[in-house]
């Protein structure tokens, strides 16, 4: 009560007021550091020794005395997306490209398009803003929801948002029909985020140099491995850019990310070879373990899939139990399901075999056979 008093007395701005508080906090007792980590789509790979030994060499040269410049990674970044360097703006993540590009162009009541669920950040700071969010639901199967979403963009809102893959759904969108929406609203900007770009190898960023209303997002965090030095960047315009650039402070993206940026980049085939054993080897063998199980998957584009266990909070639980931690999902569509991160295959193994055993303690089916793809060593004896 006395709280609420000191928030209206010093004049809080009523959507931050208003807005619920995000945070990414464990529940108590959580150890992240001795758990299998496959809840927040990051690599499970470390760093390159690429990037390991560039990051390395920094430290024992310039270091840190001096204010970051990101010109070299700026241009790095251009060469390969295929874009202008004036066309790239380096951020502090994706996070950032979102919540400064949200800002520059939505105002209270003004109306952000966006099918749903997805990613929590886009709505976030459209709360925050005042904004309203026009949701339009996938489809019961997950596929993307093409004639809703194309009757709303004609409602005319004040930005419309891909997510491409989506996130929670892994749902790819047909870049094609990104193209009619360009084309068919070309005074609406046009998000597409591609924080998974490289686990699907299907984009759109090279039509920033046709299309002045698109603005392209991507990310280090995810194939490349670098959640925790915060890197990411804005393709667009760059008549749309200068005004988005006013949001971001000129040193808001740290020396060792950009330094581990260059450096990956750099040696980019380091990071394909990942995806492709991601992608191609080891979540199919995830697939089939789930299918044997009887299990229901939504096998998604990504380095992620989303399972629907007969007790979905219970499965997280006794999961978490074993140190094993996975995203549980709530809302429309998802409720009861968990999201899971693709690691690599010993992970995945692990994986399985704790899951296999909590999967019987929660009542479900198992299924006629054990999968030899994946599962191997005896089932842990409850751990």
């Amino acid at each position: 009560m006395f709280g609420g008093h000191i928030v209206s007395a010093l004049g809080v701005n009523r959507h931050v007021r208003d807005s619920a508080s995000w945070s990414m906090v464990d529940p108590p007792g959580v150890d992240r550091s001795s758990c299998l980590r496959l809840d927040r789509n990051e690599s499970t790979r470390p760093v390159s020794r690429t990037v390991a030994a560039a990051l390395s060499a920094h430290l024992s040269g310039a270091g840190f005395r001096w204010y970051p410049s990101d010109e070299r990674l700026t241009a790095g970044i251009a060469e390969h997306c295929g874009v202008r360097a004036e066309s790239v703006l380096v951020t502090n993540g994706s996070d950032q490209a979102i919540d400064i590009t949200l800002r520059t162009f939505l105002q209270p009541g003004s109306r952000m398009l966006v099918a749903t669920p997805e990613f929590i950040p886009f709505r976030r700071v459209a709360g925050l803003l005042g904004a309203q969010v026009e949701g339009v639901p996938y489809e019961p199967d997950f596929t993307f929801p093409y004639v809703g979403f194309r009757a709303a963009a004609q409602r005319r809102p004040a930005l419309i948002v891909f997510i491409n893959p989506n996130n929670p759904t892994g749902t790819l969108v047909d870049p094609e029909f990104i193209r009619e929406i360009l084309a068919e609203h070309p005074d609406t900007p046009v998000i597409v985020d591609e924080a998974y770009y490289e686990f699907t190898g299907v984009t759109v960023a090279p039509w920033v140099k046709r299309y002045r209303n698109l603005i392209v997002f991507r990310t280090f965090s995810k194939a490349f491995a670098m959640a925790g030095l915060r890197l990411g960047y804005a393709l667009a315009d760059p008549a749309v850019l200068e005004q988005i650039r006013k949001l971001r402070n000129p040193f808001d993206v740290n020396e060792l990310a950009i330094v581990a940026g260059e450096a990956q980049l750099a040696a980019v085939d380091e990071v394909d070879g990942h995806t492709e054993d991601i992608m191609s080897e080891v979540k199919p063998i995830v697939l089939e373990f789930f299918r044997d199980l009887g299990v229901p998957v939504v096998p998604g584009t990504a380095n992620f899939l989303l399972v629907r266990p007969e007790d979905g909070a219970g499965t997280v639980r006794l999961l978490r139990e074993s140190r094993v931690l996975v995203q549980p999902l709530h809302g429309p569509l998802v409720e009861g399901m968990f999201r899971l991160t693709v690691g690599q295959r010993q992970e995945m193994e692990e994986f399985a075999r704790i899951f296999t055993h909590v999967h019987r303690e929660t009542g479900g089916r198992t299924g006629p056979r054990t999968p030899s793809g994946l599962v191997t060593g005896a089932e842990p004896d409850g751990t």
